[in-house]
């Protein structure tokens, strides 16, 4: 398939391509981000029956052109689906972490460490620090936490509390 065939498929095929995408969306992706993932999978599926023609196996064109424009567009649904997970996932953790806090501020009545968070939520120093930074709040650094045995995790001293 030379340069100007591939030209012309995929300006034959753009309007399927995108019907296709309005077809699939499900308001999860922006329309215009799902359109370019279909044009993505129309270069694919026209890269793979042009390589399918160089072994004499040939792909039928309409066909793994459609299929691969919908592989596409699926994939694309769904990383946004598992990032929408992840998102929910770390806000749950983020409002635990900061329930957590101002629980144990309240307790203690000054700002928890790192290793009482932890030992208070029942999971690792590593686990509370991730979402410390992932929620954009300040780390401990310095040789006062690392002196204080801060970042030592002790899974024998980790308690679930109600």
């Amino acid at each position: 398939m030379t340069e100007s065939q591939k030209a012309a498929l995929i300006e034959e095929f753009m309007p399927e391509a995108m019907r296709i995408a309005l077809e699939m969306s499900d308001g999860s992706v922006p329309i215009e981000d799902l359109t370019q993932e279909a044009y993505v999978g129309l270069l694919m599926g026209l890269n793979m029956v042009a390589e399918s023609e160089d072994t004499f196996d040939a792909l039928p064109l309409t066909q793994t052109v459609e299929e691969a424009i919908r592989a596409q567009i699926a994939y694309a649904i769904e990383e946004q689906r598992e990032l929408d997970k992840r998102d929910k996932q770390l806000i749950a953790q983020v409002e635990l972490l900061s329930k957590s806090i101002d629980a144990m501020t309240e307790e203690l009545g000054t700002k928890p460490t790192v290793d009482e968070i932890a030992n208070y939520m029942g999971v690792q120093q590593k686990t509370v620090l991730e979402i410390l930074k992932l929620s954009g709040e300040e780390l401990p650094e310095g040789e006062f936490y690392k002196e204080n045995r801060l970042w030592i995790d002790n899974p024998d001293a980790r308690k679930f509390s109600n």
